[in-house]
Formats: C-alpha cells, sequence, structure tokens
C-alpha cells in the first residue's frame, strides 16, 4: 500500500504531519460580485496590501485581486514556514474549475521538500464551464480515472485523491452526475473521495444548510466507500450534531477552516472561531472520533498567506498546537488527527496501484 505524490509513491508512514485540504495556486475569481456600494467600488480592482486589508475582515470578496493565489516564489516561501514547524505533507485538492496553474504546482517539488498528494475532481457548477456540465457522468469519472492512470495536463503527476468536489448550497443534477462519477472513479482507482460542501456565503444560494449528509447518502447509494470519504468545510459554523452524524456514518469531519474569521457584512455571517472548533474536535474525541477528525486551514485567498497579513500553512503547527494542549487534548490523539488519519485516508490498496 501506498501514497501517490508528485515525487512519486511512498509509503504512507511518510507522510508525518500532513495538511489534507489546502491550495497553492488557485483562481476563485468566478466568485467576484462587484460591489454595490459606491464606497466600496473604488477598492474592487486594487492589489491586495497592508492598507486594505482591514476590509477583507468584513468582505473577503471586496478586492478581486484577493481571490487568486498565483505566486510560485511566494508559494514556496510560504510552504517552507509549514516545513520550518515540522510539516512534512500537503493535499492540494484545486480541482478543475478553479485550478489555473495545476501544471506549475509539478514544478515546484523539485524546490522543496515536501510532499505534495494532487486533487483529481471537478469544483461546483458556478466554476466550470458548459463544456464539463454537459459532459455525462461516465465522462466525467474516466477523466478522473486518467488523471489517476497516467496523470495530470499531459504530464506523468498522477493524482491522488479524488477532489475537492463542488457541491453547491442545492444539491441538484450536477451533483448527482458528479457525486455518482466519483463512487465509480473510486471503485477503479482506490482514491479517498473530498467533497465541498458550501459553508459560507460566497454564493448568493447558501441560505445556511450544510448539504454534507445528503451527499453521503447520495455516495453511498452509489457504491462509495464512505470510510474513505471526507466531508469538508464542516466548521464554518460548528454545530456538533451535524459533525457527530458525519462521523457516526464513517465519513471524516474535516475542520479545515482554522484560521478564518471572516465576517461577511452583506448577509450577517460570522464564521466561528478557532477556538470554538477546537472546543469541537475535543467533544469529538470525547465522544470517541478522534479517528474520523481531520483538520486544515484551507489556505485559498491571498489574505491567508502570511505574506498579505494572513496566517499561512503554518498557522495549525505554530499557533494552535499549543491551545490544543491547553485545552487538555492528549498529544497522541493530536498526531491521530495529523499524522495518522490523513496517512489512513490517502493509502491506496496495493491492487489499484
Amino acid at each position: 500500500m501506498a501514497v501517490i505524490t508528485l515525487k512519486g509513491l511512498i509509503d504512507k508512514n511518510e507522510l508525518g504531519v500532513t495538511l489534507p485540504h489546502e491550495h497553492i495556486f488557485t483562481d476563485l475569481s468566478f466568485t467576484y460580485d462587484f460591489p454595490k456600494k459606491p464606497e466600496e467600488r473604488k477598492f474592487a480592482f486594487d492589489k491586495v496590501s497592508i492598507e486594505n486589508l482591514h476590509l477583507l475582515k468584513n468582505n473577503p470578496g471586496l478586492i478581486k485581486n484577493n481571490l487568486f493565489l498565483d505566486e510560485e516564489d511566494l508559494a514556496i516561501k510560504e510552504l517552507s514556514k509549514f516545513i520550518d514547524y515540522g510539516g512534512k505533507s500537503i493535499v492540494d485538492v484545486t480541482s478543475i474549475g478553479v485550478s489555473p496553474k495545476r501544471k506549475e504546482i509539478t514544478e515546484i517539488t523539485g524546490k522543496i521538500d515536501l510532499n505534495v498528494i494532487l486533487g483529481t475532481g471537478f469544483y461546483i457548477k458556478e466554476s466550470l464551464s458548459n463544456d464539463i456540465l454537459n459532459l455525462s457522468s461516465d465522462s466525467l469519472k474516466q477523466i478522473m480515472i486518467k488523471e489517476f492512470e497516467e496523470g495530470i495536463e499531459s504530464t506523468n503527476f498522477r493524482a491522488g485523491i479524488i477532489g475537492e468536489l463542488g457541491t453547491g448550497p442545492e444539491i441538484g443534477h450536477w451533483e448527482e452526475k458528479l457525486l455518482k462519477a466519483a463512487a465509480s472513479a473510486q471503485k477503479i482507482t482506490g482514491l479517498a473521495i473530498s467533497v465541498h460542501i458550501q459553508a459560507v456565503p460566497t454564493l448568493k444560494e447558501f441560505k445556511g444548510e450544510l448539504n454534507g449528509l445528503k451527499v453521503l447518502n447520495l455516495l453511498e447509494k452509489a457504491g462509495a466507500d464512505i470510510e474513505k470519504t471526507v466531508i469538508c468545510h464542516a466548521d464554518a459554523k460548528t454545530d456538533l450534531k451535524y459533525l457527530k452524524k458525519i462521523a457516526e456514518i464513517g465519513a471524516y469531519v474535516e475542520f479545515d477552516h482554522l484560521g478564518k474569521d471572516f465576517y461577511f457584512a452583506s448577509n450577517d455571517f460570522l464564521m466561528d472561531r478557532d477556538i470554538d472548533r477546537i472546543t469541537a474536535i475535543k467533544e469529538l474525541i470525547e465522544m470517541g472520533y478522534t479517528d474520523k477528525i481531520l483538520i486544515s486551514q484551507d489556505v485559498c485567498l491571498k489574505s491567508d498567506l502570511c505574506a498579505y497579513g494572513g496566517f499561512g500553512y503554518a498557522h495549525i503547527l505554530r499557533d494552535l498546537l499549543p491551545v490544543m494542549k491547553n485545552k487538555k487534548i492528549s498529544i497522541r490523539d493530536i498526531n491521530r488527527i495529523i499524522i495518522d488519519n490523513p496517512a489512513r485516508m490517502l493509502d491506496i490498496e496495493k491492487k489499484y496501484l
């Protein structure tokens, strides 16, 4: 058994501390909504800088430039901070639709001592062209299988996870077709499936409902291995009842908003704080679900990076592990969450390789 990384196959025990949900390059500009207030419009096409970071706390999408991660040298510098604090591996789940530089990620591998696992799949329908949206479930499946067997975008760098698969505020035809395709692709590849659940109001249609349980029901009906399925974005607002149900079913509960506490003023939507997330993690541990918890930061905006005033990829290791210890979460449980669980999730049986 092994994990597929950009450096080739490695034993799961070589992964070490792993972030299971991050982005190195991404383009979220499809979510951009030109400001309606005259006093905000003057900032729309600014470059993100120290002078305007305060504006992004109440509206992370106000400045269009914030919606891109596209600087290779900066990416290496930011990832190096994670390595400096003991990080070994990152899962880049930037799927088709928000991935203008998937091929460029492969060029980083020779420049940094980091295991990178690439995702295959398709993001939410709003990010995709009609040519993709009109594909059959079987065609979507074949693309994912090809990126596992042959490599992404005419390279020989193979995908090591299915995801981040994009589901929207409502589960409709696209979501059903995509989830069916992913379940079928999983049967051929043995890969884990990671699913984006809309959890913040970056889309107007979002009314606050989390669809993780509906997604799991559809995947189960399609024959997916729920034990190798990740429900993402479970912690924008932590609902312990929702989290517990996901874990009970057997899927991984992913806390991947660590470091994010935006207030979306137009929707009066305040994200939970890291201390709320750590409290929920501790409660799940006490319920016996330690082996179903994953934690990450979902770095996807310029303002998430240290260079632009954010916490960066090292936030969990640098800032939050001491808090978890202060909250009486044991080192053993912490290591299960940041080392053992990602390794088990990413590990692929020999018969698929």
